[in-house]
């Protein structure tokens, strides 16, 4: 064990994982996928070392604490032949910590952040070597997995490959952010503006569609909406940026509504949800088909609560307050998850839109006690707006999310990440950190756009998510 300020680096006795502890929570284990351990070679007060093997070679570990916690492996191909390389990190965050990914190559980093607070935040970098997430997660879905070498890279008899990461503790994911090169941040551009990157001296290649300049000594790169991945090699090697073009809402929306009325199959409540809005926004012309349709989903019998949603905003359009009510009355009846509240306030507003006074029942429904923090927090964002409550969970969020850092969330499905830029859109106005919560569900929403329109997301749960929130933000 090495003592860190207030946290300890705890290791294995075999050295086959790292785990940082604070107090009585793990904030995050590291470990070499498949590696087999040994009893250490080296201990001292802040440093240990270990010998390991894994079927590339031997490989030399050492984790010491030292103005930071910095973690080195030394992989020595000692075998004869050469080898693919195929090894592989695994990061498993803690329970209490949410994962945020760039693995973008040798410029690689992640940060490991509170969910329920804004920090402290630990930040990890790649010093040497190079990082890329797997396609697969690996064994475990609570972790992820990081190549550590590029695809098809080869260790040949007697050559030796290093991997050196640097991890030290921030205030909060601003000030990671406040260390991070400029042509790292400002990737994400609505469609038609042009990316602009101080990356001159370095080697930059672009995928077909992509159009590249140089101008002042930037290089300028303009491309259709959705996300493109450009390359970047410099002094220490090659990095991978994503560049997102962020089409409009109304693009993807007709885009899944389309390919909905297309199928043979009756829609989901979803997909009906979706189809609703697109006829209400004019983003598509339903026909007496389509209407047909949507007049015999049975929402009642699908029990949740998008098929509440999906009843007010039909009762609503038809101006049918029969319906209303009926989605009303069964809503009172759900648990108080995640969702709920926006749900009972999109009641509230379609029972406006139909002539009725149900703002007693509204209040009622939403003053009910939550299931789980997050459920908490939107009760209190849309009922009581307490801010010591509110403004620690909202940073849990935005942490969960990113921030303003590029990069992913390699640990939450798309349906989660547009529940949780719908919280973030409920922030109010007056609390300090409302622009920094708006420009971080901006972001996020951006990238599930054009994970839409690029066909990485198919399925119309997340984009119901998004479509539930705008008209119940404080600004709308």
């Amino acid at each position: 064990m090495i003592h860190w300020a207030d946290v300890e680096l705890r290791l294995e006795t075999d050295g086959s994982v790292m785990r940082l502890v604070r107090g009585q929570n793990l904030v995050v284990e590291l470990g070499w996928v498949g590696a087999k351990g040994s009893a250490p070679s080296l201990v001292t007060d802040d440093e240990v070392e270990h010998t390991l093997s894994t079927p590339a070679g031997r490989l030399l570990q050492r984790a010491a604490i030292n103005d930071g916690w910095r973690s080195r492996w030394v992989l020595v191909r000692d075998h004869d032949g050469t080898v693919q390389m195929a090894e592989r990190l695994r990061v498993r965050p803690g329970p209490e910590y949410s994962l945020w990914s760039w693995d973008s190559g040798v410029t690689a980093m992640f940060t490991v952040a509170p969910t329920h607070a804004a920090g402290p935040v630990l930040g990890i970098r790649v010093e040497q070597g190079y990082l890329e997430q797997a396609a697969d997660l690996g064994a475990s879905s609570a972790g992820v997995e990081y190549l550590v070498a590029p695809t098809g890279t080869v260790l040949e008899t007697g050559e030796r490959m290093v991997t050196v990461l640097s991890a030290q503790w921030y205030a909060d994911l601003g000030e990671f952010e406040a260390k991070m090169p400029a042509w790292t941040l400002e990737t994400q551009l609505d469609d038609g503006v042009t990316w602009w990157g101080d990356v001159a001296d370095f080697g930059v290649s672009v995928p077909e569609g992509l159009e590249l300049g140089f101008f002042d000594g930037k290089v300028s790169i303009d491309g259709p909406p959705g996300r493109r991945i450009i390359e970047i090699t410099g002094p220490r090697g090659l990095s991978r940026l994503a560049l997102e073009w962020v089409p409009q809402v109304e693009q993807v929306l007709h885009q899944l509504v389309v390919r909905v009325l297309e199928q043979e199959r009756e829609p989901n409540v979803f997909e009906a949800f979706c189809l609703q809005l697109a006829a209400d926004r004019k983003a598509v012309w339903l026909d007496p088909r389509a209407h047909e349709l949507l007049d015999r989903m049975d929402w009642e019998a699908d029990g949740s609560l998008f098929g509440v949603a999906f009843a007010l905003a039909r009762g609503r359009s038809l101006a049918e307050a029969a319906v209303v009510t009926d989605a009303l009355r069964l809503l009172a009846r759900y648990p108080v998850g995640v969702g709920y509240g926006r749900v009972v306030m999109a009641g509230f507003l379609a029972s406006l839109g139909v002539g009725l006074d149900s703002q007693a029942r509204c209040l009622d429904m939403l003053s009910r006690p939550a299931v789980g923090r997050t459920a908490a927090l939107e009760s209190s964002l849309l009922h009581y707006r307490s801010v010591d409550f509110g403004d620690a969970e909202l940073a849990g969020v935005a942490n969960r999310l990113g921030g303003l850092l590029p990069g992913e969330a390699p640990l939450m499905g798309w349906t989660e990440i547009a529940q949780l830029v719908g919280l973030l859109e409920l922030c109010p106005p007056e609390w300090t950190g409302a622009n920094y919560y708006a420009q971080v569900a901006s972001k996020a929403r951006g990238k599930l756009l054009c994970a839409y329109l690029d066909g990485r997301v198919t399925a119309a749960e997340p984009l119901a998510w998004l479509l539930l929130t705008p008209e119940l933000s404080p600004t709308a």
